[in-house]
Parts: C-alpha cells; structure tokens; sequence
C-alpha cells in the first residue's frame, strides 16, 4: 500500500491544478493559468516518479529472490 502513496499523491496534485486550471479565477485572481499549470506538472512529475518507484521496488524483490536461490553468490 506504501507504494501507492506517491502515485495517489501525484493523482491529488493533478486534480488540484485541474481545479484550479478551471475555478481558480475567484481564489487567485485574474492570473491563475500559471500556478495552475505548474502544480499540473509537478503532479505528473510524482506520477512518473511513482514509476520509477514500482521498478525499484520489484527490481529489489527479484535481486532478493535471484540471492536466495543462488545460495548468496550471484553467478555471471
């Protein structure tokens, strides 16, 4: 479940840059384009660093697996 809170948290960022993107006139004033779409990227951002975290996380999972079948010593 862990893994999943960067990629929720990027999704919430996202979100929140869309709503801002649309209804941010009255909470930012007449020039809310821009903060709005830095937090959008910075929200795809998280996204694409949840990735990268999937891919560690299974990466260390195999390396784990591949060590204890191999009795600890890695053949090349």
């Amino acid at each position: 479940m862990r893994r999943y809170a960067i990629l929720a948290l990027g999704v919430a960022v996202c979100l929140t840059g869309v709503a801002l993107m649309s209804f941010g006139k009255g909470l930012l004033g007449e020039n809310h384009t821009g903060i709005a779409t830095v937090i959008g990227i910075v929200g795809i951002g998280l996204i694409g660093t949840s990735g990268a975290t999937f891919a560690a996380a299974s990466s260390k999972r195999s390396s784990k697996q591949t060590k204890s079948s191999a009795g600890g010593v890695l053949s090349g």
